[in-house]
């Protein structure tokens, strides 16, 4: 069993594989820990999408877990790659409108 808790928006904010080991467990009954969260058999493996990141979700009413998959944040030398990118663009822009207008 594996509990977990969930907010408003189903996302899953703690999960604990081993809520009932007598070690590393939460201390509560499986009846407390339905009072504020829910106890699954397993956790589904997230998509490997290139520059996606995956975020768990649990649908409270049907009681199953699926993935919202966001934007993975540029790399610092990604950003410069894109911005020289960006650069270079504008400058051929700007030499087309000069060159065509001496034209």
């Amino acid at each position: 069993m594996i509990y977990i808790e969930v907010d408003d928006n189903g996302l899953v904010t703690f999960a604990h594989y081993k809520p009932f080991d007598e070690k590393d467990g939460l201390g509560k009954t499986e009846a407390e820990l339905r009072q504020t969260g829910y106890l699954v058999e397993s956790i589904p493996e997230p998509e490997a999408i290139p520059g996606k990141i995956p975020v768990l979700k649990f649908d409270k009413i049907n009681e199953r877990f699926y993935y919202e998959y966001i934007d993975r944040p540029l790399t610092p030398e990604e950003e410069v790659q894109q911005l020289k990118e960006r650069i270079t663009l504008m400058q051929q822009a700007l030499d087309d409108l000069i060159l065509g207008g001496m034209q």
